[in-house]
This record gives C-alpha cells, sequence and structure tokens, in this order.
C-alpha cells in the first residue's frame, strides 16, 4: 500500500511540471520534424525559416528541387512546406487568391477547404456593387488569415534598369516590358535581358507565363490594353459597354492590318475567343488560358466591327481579363495550322517575328503597317526603333554584367543586393515598381501535421519575416498578412501580417500536443 501511494505521488509530481506532456498517456505526438522545399533561388529564405523553426523546438531540414520535379511531388501531396509564389495581373483576388486557396481550384495544391471562405469569394465574384464585392472580399481575408494554409509572407517591389540612352522606359506592375514606346539616344536596335531561360511560346493561346507574355504582346494586340501602373484602356477596340451584368459590346477599331497584309475584323476575334473556350480549340489541344475567362460563355459577332461577350455569370474583371487576349489572324491560322504559327507567329502589334529559338532569343523588326497602338498611349505612331530583341538570361549576375557592359540595354528583374551599385552607375537608370506576386509557403493541409489549424498558425508566429526580407532582400518588398495583394482591388490594409512571436508559435505547438522548448 506504501508503494502504491508513493508511486502515485510521483506521478502526480511529474505531471505537475510545466510543459510536461505525458507520452505514455498516449496525449503527445512528441517533436514536430518538417521539410521545407524550394527551388535553389529561395535557399538562403529556406534556410531562415528553418533556423526560425528550429528555435521553437521543430526540427527542420531544408530540401533543394528543381520546380517541374518538386511541383509534381507537390500536386501528388507528398510535400510538407514548400516556397512557391504566384503573380497576377488582373489587379483582382480573381487571378490570385480563388486559383491558390478555393476549395478544388487548379493552384490548390495544399487542399485546403473552407465552406465560408469559398461563399465570401463566391459573392465577391458575382457581386456587381463594388462594396459587396469589397466587403466580401474582406470577409476572405480575415478567414483565410485565421485559418492560415500558408506561412504567408511578402510581395517584391519590381526593379529594372536599363541604358542610360533607353528613352521613354517605364517598367509595369504587371511585368510587361512593352518596347512600342521605348527609343534610344544611339542606334536602332534595343536588346532586352529576360529573366527566363526560355519563353513557353509564340501563340497568344498556349501560355500562362509572364515572360512568355511579355514577348507575345510586343508582336500582337489585345482589344484593350493596361498603363504601366494597371489603368485598362482601349486598344484594338476603339471602346465597349456593359448591356447588362452578363454581357458586353466591344467595338473594334478600323484599318488595322495583321503583319501579313490581312485586315482585322470580327471575325478575327470571334476566332481568337472560340479558340481559347472551346475544348480542344487549338488543333486538338484545349487552351492553358481558358480558366483566365471566368464565366465567359461565348463570343459572338454582332456586326463588321462589333463583338458581344456573353457570360453565365457577372465577372467585373472582365476589362482586365482581356488584356490577357492577343487577337490573331483567323484566316492565315486556319491556313497554316496551330504548330505552324506557333514558329512564325502573325500578329498586329508593334513588332513582326524574324526569327529565334524559344530557349536563346526571339528577334522582331518594326512593323511599318502598324495603326499605332491604343489612342491613349501616346506616342500613336509605329515603333521608335527599328529592331527588337530579346534574349533569354535567368542568370541575374549575367544580365547586370551584360547591362553594364552594353551588351544589352534593358533587363528585368535586378537582385536587390545588387540595385544600389547599379543605382550609382551613372550610365545606368534603375526603376521600381509595386510587385503583383505573392510569395509564401504552403503547407499541406491534408494531412498532420498540417491539417491542424493551431500548427498551421504557430508556423506563421515563428517565422521572422522582417529579418529575413531586410537581409536577404535589402528591404524590398512589403509584408503581406494573406494572399491578397495591396495592388489588388478589394485589400484590406487594416488587418495586419503575423507578428513574429516564438512564444505564441511555442504555446499553440503545445496545445497541438507536440513538445517545444
Amino acid at each position: 500500500m506504501k508503494i502504491r501511494t508513493t508511486l502515485i505521488i510521483i506521478v502526480i509530481a511529474i505531471l505537475a511540471v510545466p510543459g510536461f506532456v505525458p507520452a505514455a498517456l498516449g496525449t503527445s505526438k512528441g517533436q514536430l520534424s518538417v521539410i521545407i522545399d524550394t527551388e535553389s533561388i529561395r535557399a538562403d529564405e529556406a534556410q531562415a525559416i528553418a533556423h526560425n523553426l528550429r528555435a521553437i523546438g521543430v526540427s527542420a531540414d531544408v530540401r533543394i528541387w528543381e520546380w517541374s520535379a518538386l511541383k509534381e511531388r507537390i500536386q501528388a501531396g507528398e510535400r510538407q512546406i514548400y516556397l512557391t509564389d504566384w503573380g497576377s495581373a488582373y489587379f483582382d483576388p480573381f487571378d490570385i487568391v480563388v486559383p491558390k486557396f478555393l476549395t478544388g481550384d487548379r493552384g490548390n495544391y495544399t487542399g485546403y477547404s473552407n465552406s465560408r471562405f469559398d461563399a465570401a469569394l463566391n459573392q465577391a465574384l458575382l457581386a456587381v456593387d463594388a462594396d459587396v464585392r469589397k466587403d466580401a472580399y474582406f470577409d476572405a481575408q480575415q478567414i483565410l488569415f485565421d485559418d492560415a494554409p500558408a506561412i504567408f509572407g511578402y510581395s517584391l517591389t519590381e526593379v529594372e534598369a536599363a541604358r542610360s540612352d533607353v528613352l521613354n522606359w517605364q517598367p509595369s506592375m504587371d511585368s510587361r516590358v512593352n518596347l512600342h514606346d521605348v527609343g534610344l539616344a544611339r542606334g536602332d536596335t534595343i536588346v532586352v535581358g529576360l529573366y527566363a531561360d526560355k519563353v513557353v511560346t509564340l501563340d497568344p493561346a498556349a501560355y500562362r507565363d509572364r515572360p512568355t507574355e511579355t514577348v507575345i504582346r510586343n508582336m500582337f494586340d489585345a482589344l484593350v490594353t493596361r498603363t504601366w501602373d494597371g489603368r485598362v484602356v482601349p486598344e484594338i477596340a476603339e471602346g465597349w459597354r456593359a448591356v447588362s451584368d452578363t454581357e458586353y459590346l466591344f467595338k473594334i477599331r478600323k484599318g488595322i492590318k495583321f503583319h501579313n497584309g490581312d485586315s482585322l475584323d470580327v471575325d478575327d476575334v470571334v476566332y481568337t475567343f472560340d479558340r481559347v473556350l472551346r475544348e480542344a480549340g487549338m488543333g486538338g489541344r484545349t487552351s492553358p488560358r481558358q480558366g483566365l475567362l471566368g464565366p465567359v460563355e461565348k463570343v459572338e459577332k454582332v456586326d463588321a466591327y462589333t463583338v458581344r461577350f456573353v457570360l453565365s455569370a457577372p465577372f467585373p474583371v472582365l476589362p482586365q481579363a482581356l488584356v490577357h487576349f492577343q487577337i490573331v489572324p483567323r484566316k492565315h491560322l486556319e491556313r497554316v495550322g496551330d504548330e505552324a504559327f506557333a514558329r512564325e507567329p502573325v500578329g498586329c502589334g508593334p513588332f513582326r517575328y524574324v526569327e529565334g529559338r524559344l530557349d536563346d532569343r526571339i528577334v522582331m523588326e518594326r512593323f511599318d503597317g502598324y495603326y499605332g497602338g491604343s489612342p491613349m498611349l501616346p506616342p500613336v505612331a509605329t515603333a521608335q526603333v527599328k529592331r527588337a530583341i530579346f534574349r533569354m538570361m535567368p542568370d541575374p549576375t549575367v544580365r547586370v554584367a551584360a547591362l553594364k557592359t552594353g551588351e544589352v540595354h534593358v533587363i528585368q528583374s535586378v537582385p536587390a543586393h545588387l540595385v544600389s551599385a547599379l543605382r550609382r552607375d551613372r550610365n545606368i537608370q534603375v526603376k521600381s515598381v509595386e510587385g503583383t506576386r505573392v510569395y509564401f509557403a504552403e503547407m499541406n493541409c491534408t494531412r498532420p501535421p498540417f491539417d491542424d489549424p493551431k500548427v498551421r498558425r504557430a508556423m506563421n508566429y515563428a517565422v521572422d519575416w522582417d529579418t529575413i526580407l531586410r537581409t536577404i532582400y535589402a528591404g524590398n518588398a512589403t509584408r503581406l498578412s494573406t494572399a491578397f495583394l495591396p495592388s489588388g482591388f478589394g485589400f484590406n490594409p487594416d488587418l495586419a501580417p503575423y507578428k513574429y512571436d516564438p512564444a505564441r508559435a511555442r504555446a499553440l505547438l503545445t496545445e497541438a500536443g507536440y513538445l517545444t522548448r
């Protein structure tokens, strides 16, 4: 009896020790162990996050991947935490928050699902009234913040640079390099160093990639275009109006010629969108851009210069969406076929295709028959230079070196640690613009440990983003509370990001049953 009483006293004493979790009783899950997956370009960031997690008692390692291999494993549901990013040029959550976090959507690799969040997003997407949309997006942000399906990070300021003799050059918020307006103080050939190792295609219906879009939009025009700061203005279209919440009419400008001499009319516009909307509409393949048109059901001819967009539901961001759909010549494409067209594209933009290789360079020449572009974006004329070349330069140090030597005139994506040095160079001009990409670490919400919101919130409190952004990105970034961007409609500026709070992180992990220190 005395032995039993003594054992009971000992057990009670042990249970009273702060932070003790009785593994023998099955309530402890032990130490949390994670692997953080990333591409090499964000390895330093991943190591910093791992360091923060180790500080709260999590066993954390980093694994470096090539993106296509990692994406395959992510989509198979095999990875725990991985660094990723997602960009949108719609200036609306439609093309960033919806695909990443709406249940079952195309970019939702985490398996995150919340019916309240889905309902708030759907209300915002279907509402016509701007105040109703904004309130719904505010609700969605709060739900996303509380559920924390990602370690929410930041958006980077986009920094680009050009030689001092490049005239009328301005970076765009949607990352486009628009060479129509750009001139040179000396010479007639401008060379751009792209941050990509290749462009995907030269067919406007066959890509979902920003470097590819930059090249394509210098050869093709769309019904509308966008100013560098995001305002939508007419381009091929003279103008448009909403007949109802689900019907829009666009009036097409007369006198526009394709590079092969064909005149552009409504039949080309209808064909362009039918090719994207129709299943197997691209020579047996379905366009990867189909989902970007949301509820657009069909596009039909009204008369020779009027086209009607018919929607199955309201889609307030339609004008923003149409920036990204370049018009193709129906007769020519039907004659040569999809593959031949992608090899030697024919558009109606300021430059015509000459030669190139997708993984090397694309060479264009000024199209002297150009109608001038948007009347709201002067100069309304042919391009300022005779020749434009886009070179693939994925290595940032190579891009910067080529700019300094004059080998290229414009470069994209200047690394943060090189910005100061470039600004001191009198032969270089450096400009920046607010970015439209969200950077974060996603978590697999479908299985332990990240099926538990407490663990996911703990991860957010554990990461010292301020230090990461100051040391790795030279402060060239904006902290985000969720995946909503400050440049997008419906952003809530009063929803503060997670604070760096290791004590709170440890407390949440303890509540979730994990050992911490």
